[in-house]
């Protein structure tokens, strides 16, 4: 793969991301965020633990494709045990199993 020396040039940045070599390793990383993430959470009948995902995404503005890990629909509550509730305190699960594996804390971005 070439690419142009800038390192702001969108497309190849885009190219960068988007590559086999790249998405691998986000790929292995969402699995390993997901693996951790089923471990913390807590668990009544193991739906939860079940319903903890990975998807692929593209963000339609760039064209950087990735993965996000959460909750799909049958574990709709899965925010509500994450970040507690009126009268129920938090049962972080996902977020510390980010935090693992180097996301950082309040939504920031490398």
């Amino acid at each position: 793969m070439r690419v142009d020396n800038k390192p702001s040039d969108p497309r190849a940045l885009r190219d960068i991301a988007n590559s086999a070599e790249v998405q691998d390793v986000a790929r292995k990383l969402a699995k390993d965020i997901q693996r951790d993430a089923r471990r913390l959470a807590p668990v009544r009948s193991g739906n939860l633990r079940r319903h903890i995902v990975v998807e692929e995404t593209t963000d339609l503005e760039t064209g950087i494709e990735g993965f996000v890990v959460g909750w799909d629909d049958s574990a709709f509550y899965g925010p509500f045990l994450e970040f507690g509730g009126e009268g129920r305190a938090p049962q972080p699960h996902l977020v510390p199993a980010a935090l693992k594996h180097g996301a950082l804390g309040s939504g920031d971005s490398r």
